[in-house]
């Protein structure tokens, strides 16, 4: 026969223990595939201090930087349900394979501002959490992506759409390359890590590079022309990803804590105010290094890469199915606009 304690003592005992979950120190591990220079990784490691301060030590999150987990982007949404580690960030863009209406909720061409953005993040931030839920994945939050632009890096001058017709040119990804082809420029998808030596030997003339990271590869010694397209890559926001169990299994106070200290890393690494300084800031250090800066693309080339860029969206978003089309109609009526 089972033992039956006093209600007194039954709710005592039930009141120790919920005391003592609350008490326990929580160890989880943070997995950050970016190099320690770039500053995503300086807002993560803010913001585990920032948790384990906020909590007393009582949540420790060690962060794992530069790939030391061996775990890749594109495979984020099958090792995030596991259980090592137990939260992580990652950019959508990546999961082309596993969820491509995730992939492309924006395109290069997509917003050319802040403000723009702004609109949409909403919608955006909704529509990644309902994604990452699907595929058994909680979102502890979102971490911004600045407003970067996107520049013209050559070897020689290129200042029209006209001229850009008339050499090769690097960029990213598969949709900016359709974009241009649209236009009549001959794209091409060039690693990152090639970047230099495509650009010195000929292989390409330009680069759709940032400002801000071009010396951080050297482009500067073999682009030494600057033109910026009026368009920023697209920000969409890094999701902050925690397994579903874990994030379960923690005491209410711990959940309580994480969800506001996920939203001091938002606000801490959205401030988009900062990036028209940062923009001017490194324009001016390429020229110091020799880059010559030219006028912005004309207005009328603007938005013809921004009709471009829509149609190709429209494409991609079809080819990935309902749910992307649905998702980009969502984005679109966050902007105010429509095909």
């Amino acid at each position: 026969m089972p033992l039956r304690l006093p209600a007194a003592v039954a709710g005592a005992f039930a009141l120790l223990c919920a005391v003592a979950a609350s008490a326990q120190t929580i160890e989880w591990k943070f997995n950050n595939n970016y190099a320690p220079t770039r500053p995503e990784s300086a807002h993560v490691r803010n913001f585990a201090k920032d948790l384990e301060t906020a909590t007393s030590g009582r949540f420790k999150i060690t962060v794992l930087e530069g790939g030391a987990m061996n775990l890749r982007d594109a495979d984020a949404l099958r090792w995030m349900t596991i259980g090592t580690p137990e939260i992580a960030f990652n950019w959508p863009p990546f999961l082309g394979r596993d969820a491509p209406e995730l992939a492309n909720l924006y395109v290069y061409g997509s917003v050319s501002t802040a403000a723009e953005h702004l609109k949409a993040l909403p919608a955006l931030e909704q529509i990644l959490a309902e994604g990452y839920n699907k595929a058994k994945i909680g979102v502890a939050g979102f971490m911004g992506l600045p407003i970067i632009d996107a520049t013209l890096f050559c070897r020689q001058p290129v200042r029209s759409l006209d001229e850009l017709k008339r050499v090769k040119l690097r960029v990213g990804t598969r949709e900016q390359v359709e974009t241009f082809k649209a236009l009549g420029v001959a794209a091409q998808i060039v690693p990152q890590n090639e970047l230099y030596s495509a650009l010195q030997t000929g292989v390409v003339d330009c680069a759709l590079y940032a400002a801000r990271f071009a010396q951080s590869v050297s482009l500067h010694e073999v682009a030494k022309h600057a033109t910026y397209t009026g368009f920023p890559f697209p920000p969409v926001p890094y999701v902050i990803m925690v397994n579903q169990a874990k994030h379960a299994a923690l005491p209410a106070d711990m959940k309580a804590a994480l969800a506001a200290a996920t939203a001091r890393l938002k606000e801490a690494s959205s401030d988009f105010g900062k990036d028209a300084a940062a923009e001017k800031d490194a324009r001016e250090k390429l020229r110091a290094a020799g880059v010559t800066w030219h006028p912005d693309l004309a207005a009328a080339d603007q938005e013809a890469i921004r009709k471009a860029a829509l149609a190709t969206w429209k494409t991609i978003a079809g080819e990935a199915g309902a749910a992307a089309v649905a998702n980009r109609e969502r984005i679109l009526k966050a902007l105010g606009r429509s095909d």
